[in-house]
């Protein structure tokens, strides 16, 4: 043997792959299905301000020229030369009246450029009286839409200080004052003003005066409730310039400067362009006026240019101003944004000549923003070209590479820009380039990069206008176009669900339910799956509470075509079928029928058994959907329309009941509370239904438990009958209740307390509460419980009875004498809660098994909420967490009774009940008469659309390199490597350490004897004390990290920890012998430490037998969890699916006492039994022949067995322990003799505890003599250590359990006497 161990020494190398993937990490671990706006008041709104709900036009437009032409104001002195056009015309160059027509005419065509269905109004220096009927003539004709009223007073005085501007008399030999205040009565609000004149910051003045002053009358007056009123602030003013400023009379400029700038803008900007540009001699005034093209053909180069120019003013104007006013001025009206566009560039011209344009609502300087650079080059690079352009028609136009550089620009803050989070500069500009076939997808899929950094994102997209163009996008055939556009409409509608009047109009939605339909041009669309899911989301969104899209999906033939993809290889497609599937048959018979008539609903069960929980939940959710109210059948129809909505609703009946009862089978093991908490709100709906079905299965069983008064039910033929189907339901919700996930708990408690509410207010419950209370108890801890009502349901008549009695036929049932499958009955009862009851497999009198798969009456927390249960209540379960345990987290253990009440304020005050309570609550919903129904409403659709909320196109933080969390994480891998490496187990004296010097002495309230386990790598070490905790030490300073109980049953105890995902952040597992298997994160933590999920991990509870323990074992590398004891199976679940993946037949009649697997694969694992036996088991073969070797010479109870490495650093030795005191070592490819045997304990002394080092020939043995031995593999006694041995005194007592450190020189030994647990070095 000395050769082996010097061989295993050699070998013990740093396991091969130390694994970074970790277990129960998922988002579903996070909230169980509860949405972040359920859990976070400050959580993102659904949807954002971006759409204007008050859209207007500009439907009327008065120009008021006061031009007075051949006579100047006597106010104005003017240079000579002087700018002297007006709209292009010179006006000395025609006859006046002539001259003053083809201005009027000049100037309502420029507008008509930016809005041709207006109703114009040219008033030509008119008069007061004229100006007046025209106003009131226009705002009649517009009701409450916005009237354009542009002045120019380049032949009149200037306007006053007072608010005045100046017309004429009707015979033109006065100037007449007109006051702004008349003008406001004259035109009313919403209007907007241009006022191009000199001094023009006068009128913005008054304006605002007049606004506050019309506002104060309207608030005094005591009928201003009776009198329409718009306030005057609603009006929009662009004025020339400010106060004091005179027009720029610059002979190269028009006389109208400002007005060219609002309405030919590019030629007024070109001509700018070129007077200042030393390089473009060549370029006339005449030569811009006939620049080829139009202003809307984005192919020419004028079209070019103002498509360029429209980009650069939206975006300028979208990076200056807040949201809420560019929302108004450049999306609500077409008139308005134009012309603000076109300020912009009035500004930057204008104040070259130190004129400064004043706008209301004021806005910020704009006028050197970078952006105008681009304009210039693009405007250079139009100009060179435009001699040869005007030479020869011939000549190809070269095309701005503006908005291809933009994009460019747009792609590499995408790439940086996120970080600093700032808005990009260029997101209008990639709106506009969605109008070009040439850039587009490109355009399309920079967005929808943007779109993916998160709701924020999505939010500036929406508000700068993107929606009705990726609306129209949809009509476009281009298959090219179909994965980007599918994904943006995915993070749009992910953020706000009211745009399905949008996708109806024009069919848009048929956009999607074609792909989710063609196979054959799909073939562009990369991760198809992936891209169909989101179709399905779209979907889903679109029939969300809208029966018009419920009806056009259906007319489609949607439900069809989901069908298709129920069995598609990718779980998010499947979970979103199920979710599609549900939301268009939500609240809809048609569809639903539809559903059970060609079979969809069979299709949809054989997904409640899917590897992925999400799809189990979504197929419940799509269960709960099913159920429906049937139509009421009306007298006065005709028989032949009676008989078949009759046979109808038998047929949806049988349906419904073979879906619900599918649900409850695969429901109730499910391992992932997410799965057990939509299974109770389907039952919900079932109670909700049948309600009166329900109560009388709710008394039977009272009845038969003793809890009510003597006055059986009986049914008319006076023959007791069970309805099967509903106390199927009935008992499933029972189980529930006493649910370990403390969430799915509460909302089954809740249910079962309204079935019991009805008994409680009509005094049908017999005892008082103390002796119910009392009754419950004694029941609770009854051994070998089981009741024909609860356990068996007496005589079998089906499973949904043959007839109903006479007064709960008063209205029809739509779930009454459906047959039941052979299947279905099989299953149920497996369960335990079919029509019979479940036999053990071991008929002896000296075994007994209980398999039903949950005992109700162990705690049967739904019958114990009646003694809290207020009178005529619909409250939260009566019992709430106060009774259950269910809040207890943290505080100091002495008794679980006495600190209940101090634990659960505790917990109220860091917030953790309260978040349940909220969780809860979410869940449920008013009746139509204002209280609580019974009816919980699921939260799998809004919590699933959190997913698409989400960035899609990058990895998750912990898995992109360069991230911080996934920098932590692998410094936690390699500081686990260099641990590992530097280990115990690569020490050439780890055998013959003797752990002779006590290095710590680890105190507790409550005796940690029984388990403890040490973490691999941190300084921590578990503990389980005998008051439901859990103790988590830091074995290093010897201080308690954190005590948190495990909400155990009273009788039942914790009987196995391990730690779980070591390499990253570790969880905790326990394991408690009423078959509950929890998993705890945030474990260091007093106030983070939560449940991330917790179930049943085996039918049986154990807590009655008094040396039956819940043996647990991990294996990382798989995600497997082993789980045996007193049972018939050894129960493999897979962590990742959170199901059960395999059932190894136990093949000893004894209770399993240890368990372990091999470190490499899994595959093979040894359980060690009550007898003494060893079965060696190989996961590979089937069940029934799953034990490959027996070994049978340990002579009682096995403590300990492991797999250890042999020294050829496979782990093919076995090492195992029985409580007589022998230790035998096999080689499990030798044969069935052991190799050597260790006497551990003189002959006729218990051993009580052995500890099996994984990777080091190290063995300790703990007794109840008070003492410790340490052994190596050749049998050597290194150390003994005594309970009176050093200056200490008495440092162990009685030993309960004994633990190596996987790499540390440290044995760890609890007593079950003292309450203390104590570390032991080889070092001092």
């Amino acid at each position: 043997m000395d050769e082996q161990v010097a061989a295993a020494v050699a070998a013990a190398a740093v396991p091969a792959e130390l694994g970074m993937y970790s277990f129960v990490v998922d988002r579903r671990h996070d909230s169980c299905g509860v949405p972040k706006h359920a859990q976070d008041s400050d959580a993102d709104a659904d949807s954002g301000d971006w759409r204007m709900r008050e859209r207007l036009k500009t439907v009327s437009v008065a120009l008021v020229l006061c031009l007075n032409i051949g006579i100047d104001p006597p106010d104005v002195l003017k240079t000579i030369p002087c700018a002297k056009t007006e709209c292009w015309v010179d006006p000395l160059s025609l006859p006046p009246q002539k001259a003053l027509e083809t201005i009027g005419k000049n100037l309502q065509q420029q507008y008509e450029v930016w809005q041709p269905r207006a109703r114009y109004k040219s008033l030509l220096d008119p008069s007061v009286e004229e100006t007046k009927k025209a106003c009131l003539s226009l705002r009649k004709n517009a009701k409450d839409e916005r009237i354009l009223f542009h002045y120019n007073g380049h032949g009149v005085p200037k306007p006053t200080k007072g608010g005045e501007i100046w017309v004429f008399n009707r015979s033109y030999t006065q100037y007449l004052p007109c006051s702004i205040y008349d003008l406001q009565t004259w035109l009313g609000s919403p209007c907007i003003y241009v006022f191009d004149c000199s001094n023009a910051g006068n009128i913005l003045n008054a304006f605002d005066r007049f606004s506050i002053q019309r506002d104060e009358e309207h608030a005094n007056n005591p009928d201003r409730d009776n009198i329409p009123y718009i306030s005057m602030k609603e009006c929009i003013l662009l004025a020339a310039c400010n106060a004091t400023d005179t027009l720029p009379m610059n002979p190269d400029l028009p006389a109208d400067l400002f007005t060219c700038c609002l309405t030919t803008p590019i030629e007024i900007a070109l001509r700018w362009f070129v007077s200042h540009s030393p390089l473009l001699d060549g370029i006339t005034a005449d030569m811009i006026m006939k620049i080829p093209g139009q202003l809307n053909d984005r192919r020419t180069a004028l079209g070019e240019l103002n498509w360029i120019f429209t980009a650069i003013t939206d975006t300028i104007a979208w990076n200056m101003l807040p949201h809420d006013v560019f929302k108004k001025l450049f999306r609500q009206d077409l008139m308005v944004a134009a012309l603000f566009r076109n300020f912009l560039l009035a500004e930057r011209i204008m104040r070259y000549y130190h004129c400064s344009p004043l706008s209301h609502p004021p806005l910020p300087s704009t006028h050197q923003h970078p952006l105008w650079s681009s304009w210039d080059l693009a405007a250079e690079l139009c100009l060179h070209q435009l001699p040869e352009l005007l030479k020869s028609p011939a000549a190809e136009y070269q095309h701005s590479a503006f908005f291809s550089d933009q994009l460019t620009a747009f792609e590499v803050w995408l790439s940086k820009g996120p970080i600093a989070q700032s808005h990009p500069e260029q997101l209008p500009i990639v709106l506009q380039v969605l109008l070009s076939q040439v850039h587009r997808l490109r355009a399309l899929m920079l967005l929808s990069r943007f779109l993916d950094l998160g709701p924020w994102s999505v939010k500036l997209a929406l508000s700068v206008g993107i929606f009705p163009y990726v609306l129209k996008l949809l009509q476009s055939p281009a298959a090219e176009l179909k994965p980007v556009l599918v994904f943006i409409w995915a993070k749009i509608l992910a953020l706000d669900s009211s745009c399905q009047n949008d996708l109806l109009k024009d069919n848009g939605f048929t956009y999607f339910i074609n792909i989710l339909t063609n196979n054959n041009n799909t073939s562009m669309i990369p991760n198809i799956a992936e891209h169909r899911a989101m179709c399905c989301f779209i979907l889903c969104v679109f029939c969300h509470h809208f029966r018009f899209g419920q009806e056009a999906c259906v007319k489609n033939e949607l439900l069809h075509t989901l069908a298709i993809h129920f069995e598609d290889e990718d779980s998010l497609l499947r979970q979103w079928v199920c979710i599609s599937l549900a939301k268009t048959v939500e609240g809809f018979p048609a569809a639903r029928d539809i559903c059970f008539k060609d079979g969809l609903h069979r299709q949809l069960v054989l997904l409640l058994g899917d590897d992925s929980a999400e799809v189990r939940s979504a197929a419940l959710f799509a269960v709960g959907a099913l159920i429906q109210p049937e139509q009421v059948v009306n007298a006065q129809q005709p028989p032949a329309v009676i008989a078949q909505i009759q046979q109808r609703t038998k047929l949806n009946a049988s349906a419904v009941e073979l879906c619900v009862c599918r649900a409850i089978i695969h429901g109730l093991i499910d391992a992932s509370p997410l799965v057990r908490k939509e299974l109770v709100i389907v039952l919900s709906k079932v109670v909700a239904l049948q309600e009166d079905r329900m109560a009388r299965t709710a008394a039977t069983v009272l009845r038969n438990e003793k809890f009510t008064k003597e006055d059986p039910i009986v049914y008319e033929d006076g023959a007791e009958e069970v309805d099967g189907f509903m106390m199927s339901v009935y008992k499933a919700l029972l189980g529930l209740s006493a649910d370990p996930y403390p969430l799915v708990a509460l909302l089954a408690r809740h249910v079962v307390d309204l079935i019991h509410a009805p008994f409680v207010v009509a005094g049908k419950v017999n005892a008082p509460v103390s002796v119910l209370n009392k009754r419950l108890s004694s029941v609770a801890a009854a051994p070998g419980i089981g009741s024909p009502g609860l356990n068996g349901v007496g005589p079998s008549s089906g499973m949904y009875g043959q007839q109903q009695p006479s007064y709960l036929q008063s209205t029809p049932s739509p779930y009454s004498k459906p047959r039941k499958s052979n299947s279905v009955q099989s299953d149920l009862s497996s369960l335990g809660i079919g029509s019979a009851s479940i036999r053990s497999r071991d008929t002896s009198p000296s075994v007994k098994r209980h398999s039903s798969f949950v005992n109700p009456f162990k705690s049967f927390q739904g019958l114990a909420s009646l003694v809290s249960f207020p009178a005529g209540g619909g409250a939260l379960a009566g019992q709430d967490l106060k009774n259950s345990g269910q809040g207890e987290r943290y505080g100091t253990p002495t008794s679980r009774n006495s600190k209940m009440v101090g634990m659960e304020e505790e917990d109220s005050k860091r917030g953790r009940k309260t978040d349940l309570l909220k969780s809860a609550r979410y869940h449920m919903q008013l009746g139509p008469d204002g209280k609580e129904s019974i009816c919980l409403k699921s939260t799998v659709y809004e919590w699933n659309v959190e997913y698409f909320r989400e960035p899609q196109m990058k990895l998750p933080d912990i898995e992109a390199p360069g991230s911080t969390q996934y920098n932590e994480k692998l410094w936690r891998f390699e500081q686990t490597k260099k641990f590992a490496n530097s280990s115990l187990a690569r020490s050439m004296e780890s055998t013959k350490l003797k752990f002779d010097h006590q290095v710590n002495f680890l105190r507790s309230d409550n005796n940690p004897g029984k388990h403890i386990y040490f973490h691999s790598f941190e300084p921590h070490l578990l503990g389980a004390d005998d008051a439901d905790g859990v103790i988590v030490y830091n074995w290093e300073d010897g201080s308690r990290i954190n005590w948190f109980s495990n909400s155990n049953p009273v009788g039942s105890r914790i009987t196995s920890l391990r730690f779980i995902n070591e390499n990253d952040i570790a969880l905790i597992v326990t394991g408690s012998d009423e078959g509950m298997v929890r998993v705890y994160k945030n474990y260091a933590s007093q106030e983070n430490c939560e449940l991330a999920t917790s179930w049943r991990a085996v039918n049986e509870d154990l807590s009655q037998h008094a040396r039956s323990e819940l043996i647990v074992e991990w294996h990382q590398k798989s995600g497997s969890l082993l789980v045996a004891g007193d049972l018939r199976l050894i129960r493999v679940w897979d962590m990742e699916k959170e199901l059960c993946v395999q059932d190894i037949a136990n093949k000893n009649q004894q209770a399993i006492t240890a368990l372990a697997s091999d470190k490499e694969d899994g595959r093979l694992l040894v359980a060690g039994y009550a007898d003494g036996l060893l079965n060696l088991y190989d996961r590979r073969v089937p069940t029934n022949e799953s034990v490959v070797m027996s070994f049978r010479e340990h002579p009682s109870r096995v403590l300990n067995c492991k797999l250890q490495n042999n020294g050829t650093g496979s782990y093919h030795t076995l090492v195992s322990g029985s409580s007589a005191g022998d230790v035998r070592f096999w080689d499990i490819r030798s044969g069935q003799k052991a190799l050597q045997k260790i006497s551990a304990v003189p002959a006729g002394v218990e051993m009580t505890a052995l500890a099996i080092h994984d990777d080091t020939p190290l063995i300790a043995c703990g007794s109840n003599t008070e003492y410790i031995r340490i052994f190596n593999v050749n049998g050597m006694n290194l150390n003994t250590i005594r309970f009176n041995d050093g200056l200490l005194g008495s440092r162990i007592g009685h030993v309960g359990c004994v633990a190596f450190h996987p790499y540390k020189d440290l044995l760890a030994a609890g007593t079950t006497n003292n309450a203390s647990i104590c570390l032991f070095s080889s070092q001092p």
